[in-house]
């Protein structure tokens, strides 16, 4: 993505790029309320959606909030998705506040703002307002739109003049606003450019023409509908309603920790189940973590997908815990990591030197804490001590059956986030999950450093009188009892690190057990009717470039497992997404990406095989 090019015109901000304002420099508040954010009916719906093309300097979402928060009905929430192609940094964008006479009106909704304000990279970041979620997408639109799930009750189109940005109000893109929206959806444009109109009715909006803002007209328009393929709809979403809003999770690690408070924003009775007497028991529970990314070359799709889970991690932290990130040093230990290193020199997140990189937004994490910290902040009711064996569903609700302990009933929605149990209560045929021991080692403190470094092991930041260093990884090992071997090799993975003839003290060892995937993405999302996607999708080898027929969900049943060693990022995806289907809100995730996590993916590629 491009910077910016901002200068100052009659005490105006202009765009070098376009060569036009980013709003009148008579009232921009008043033409930004008359034209945007007061010009729709704020209608009651549970989750209301606003897109936006053309973020700039933000000043629709921040009035946008504004007047959401002052007219919302009851529990209702706003979802802002705002696509950005020219990047103002923060120093920049406050400057622009304050010289517009308008920092001090905004100052508390735009300092934390930016005190999570991403790096210059093409992607999607999540902010976090009371009942207000802003989604802000950077990269060209054209690009951006195609990638995106959502059906919003309003658009915004703010791209600057038609006559100076034609490409952002072109027949490509309107056919994506449409996709994304819902029908009736309202357009609002300051524009009234016949270019923009034929676009619109091409693609079955209604145009109306009304008064403009210090002009003689523009437009509103409303989507009355349109029919759109989709080739591949085996991953497709499917709304679902539950029965009630009560909501059983099974597992009381970092999964369970983050979707119990994503789901608490949205005003869900939760419940939390786990077998251990106490939350965090098994690869949760760690004294020590280290928040960071796997490096590999660009554009490969793991990669990529542990950057944002670690970013978009990271940045959840911050907000919500207000973590502050310490950074962690990752060593390149082979050849084949140099080149993958070698190749990721322009990427912001890694600041790399030779076979060392620098992640300024790792995190040295205490997982239990954050853990204890999320259930607290989400008022799940804890049932610890339960190990749920299965469930029955009656009358929309489930019924849950537990080891020793009376059966709970009355939920309206279940989801597993059950970790490494995950191998022994998945019955799908072609999804194939490891149960992998890892162990971990306890020093007194040995190495005083205020970065985590990872190389063929990893050391933490000392804590108080220990100092963590891991991990062991063994597919083959179900022994929950420490190994002296483990410990030795603990050490040997690390020794780069450490001072010749240095004396450590032990102190204890710890194992726990991970769930992977053979393809090592986490698994989220709805759980399928496999026995609908055998016959549905059987002829896939031969028409996998054929539009599809929807897919079948079981009912208001989800998983988020599978999170391997990197769980403390993925999770707050995964947490992410699976609200995101309960509620029919914007899927944060691209949809390029959906095939990666979606738990039917096994089965569709082997019936691709025709297998």
């Amino acid at each position: 993505m491009e910077k910016a090019k901002i200068i100052f015109k009659e005490n105006t901000p202009f765009s070098l790029n376009f060569g036009d304002f980013y709003f009148s420099h008579k009232n921009a508040l008043e033409e930004r309320r008359f034209v945007y954010s007061e010009a729709f009916e704020l209608k009651d719906n549970p989750t209301f959606i606003i897109a936006e093309l053309g973020f700039g300097i933000g000043l629709n979402f921040f009035l946008s909030l504004k007047r959401f928060l002052r007219d919302k009905k009851g529990i209702q929430r706003l979802f802002y998705v705002s696509l950005e192609n020219f990047y103002i940094p923060k120093d920049e964008l406050r400057m622009i506040y304050q010289k517009l006479g308008l920092y001090e009106e905004f100052k508390d909704l735009l300092e934390p703002f930016l005190s999570v304000y991403p790096k210059q990279k093409n992607g999607s970041y999540r902010f976090y307002f009371k009942d207000v979620f802003l989604d802000l997408v950077f990269n060209e639109a054209a690009i951006s739109l195609q990638e995106l799930d959502f059906k919003a009750d309003v658009w915004y189109l703010d791209g600057f003049s038609p006559a100076k940005n034609q490409s952002a109000f072109n027949e490509n893109i309107i056919k994506q606003v449409a996709r994304l929206s819902k029908l009736n959806a309202q357009i609002c444009t300051f524009s009234a450019s016949s270019f923009l109109q034929n676009s619109l009715k091409k693609y079955n909006f209604k145009v109306q023409k009304c008064k403009g803002f210090y002009k003689r007209e523009m437009i509103r328009a409303y989507f009355m509908g349109f029919d759109f393929e989709d080739k591949e709809a085996y991953f497709q979403r499917i709304s679902q309603k539950a029965k009630n809003n009560k909501i059983a999770i099974i597992g009381a690690g970092i999964a369970g920790a983050s979707l119990a408070y994503e789901l608490s924003l949205r005003g869900f009775k939760l419940s939390v189940f786990d077998k251990n007497e106490s939350i965090a028991s098994e690869a949760s529970g760690n004294e020590s973590g280290v928040l960071s990314s796997l490096i590999l070359k660009p554009k490969v799709a793991l990669g990529e997908f542990s950057e944002l889970c670690f970013y978009e991690a990271s940045r959840f932290y911050q907000q919500i815990l207000k973590l502050k990130p310490n950074g962690v040093y990752e060593f390149a230990y082979n050849a084949l990591m140099q080149e993958r290193f070698a190749l990721q020199k322009e990427n912001p997140l890694f600041d790399i030197k030779a076979n060392q990189a620098f992640l300024t937004d790792g995190l040295d994490l205490s997982p239990k804490d954050i853990v204890s910290k999320l259930f607290a902040k989400s008022k799940a009711e804890l049932f610890l001590g339960h190990e749920f064996t299965h469930f029955t569903y009656e009358n929309e609700s489930f019924r849950l059956h537990f080891k020793g302990q009376n059966p709970l009933e009355g939920y309206g929605i279940l989801i597993y986030a059950l970790g490494s149990e995950s191998k022994d209560f998945m019955q799908y045929e072609a999804m194939n999950l490891s149960k992998v021991r890892g162990q971990v080692s306890l020093y007194k403190p040995f190495l005083r450093t205020k970065h985590a470094f990872s190389s063929k092991g990893y050391v933490c930041v000392p804590k108080a009188d220990l100092q963590l260093i891991g991990a062991s990884y063994d597919r083959q090992n179900i022994n929950k009892e420490p190994l002296q071997s483990d410990d030795a090799l603990n050490l040997d993975n690390i020794k780069e690190f450490l001072p010749k003839d240095l004396k450590l003290e032990f102190i204890s060892s710890r194992v726990a057990f991970r769930s992977y995937s053979s393809d090592r993405f986490a698994i989220f999302g709805a759980m399928y009717d496999e026995a609908y996607y055998k016959k549905t999708y059987k002829s896939l080898l031969w028409s996998k470039t054929k539009a599809q027929p929807k897919p079948r969900y079981i009912d208001n049943l989800y998983l988020s497992i599978a999170h391997g060693s990197r769980g403390f990022a993925s999770a707050i995806i995964a947490a992410r997404y699976i609200s995101a289907l309960i509620c029919d809100e914007p899927l944060f995730l691209n949809k390029s990406q959906i095939p990666h996590i979606h738990p039917a993916r096994f089965l569709i590629r082997k019936l691709k095989k025709g297998l």
